[in-house]
């Protein structure tokens, strides 16, 4: 198995917690805490919108992977799903931080 291969097996294989946390979140298996200050109707539109983030994550790394698998050998295409991906995914990651601020911003009053 060449190097590359075997790359895009791990970020196939990464990408898998983030669909598995994408579908504990819509069955509402992750807990309300406490002091959140969240009624159930608010958790449930949070843990949608963080659903579809994580579900966008996964599916940038499932794309990551056949990228390393279809390019692994030309570093001038390799280089750039990296930076496209490294922008991607921290951007997800980036909204889901905005979306659970906003949340939060929400519950104690502030609007938003």
């Amino acid at each position: 198995m060449a190097p590359h291969h075997l790359a895009a097996l791990v970020f196939a294989l990464m990408a898998v917690p983030a669909f598995l946390s994408a579908r504990w979140l819509v069955q509402g298996r992750l807990p309300l805490s406490g002091g959140s200050g969240l009624n159930v109707r608010d958790k449930a539109v949070l843990d949608s919108k963080l659903a579809r983030l994580l579900r966008m994550i996964g599916v940038a790394m499932l794309a990551t992977a056949l990228g390393l698998a279809l390019w692994g050998d030309e570093e001038r295409r390799l280089l750039g799903l990296i930076v496209v991906m490294f922008l991607v995914v921290n951007g997800l990651a980036a909204a889901c931080i905005f979306v659970v601020a906003g949340a939060k911003r929400r519950a104690r009053g502030g609007g938003g």
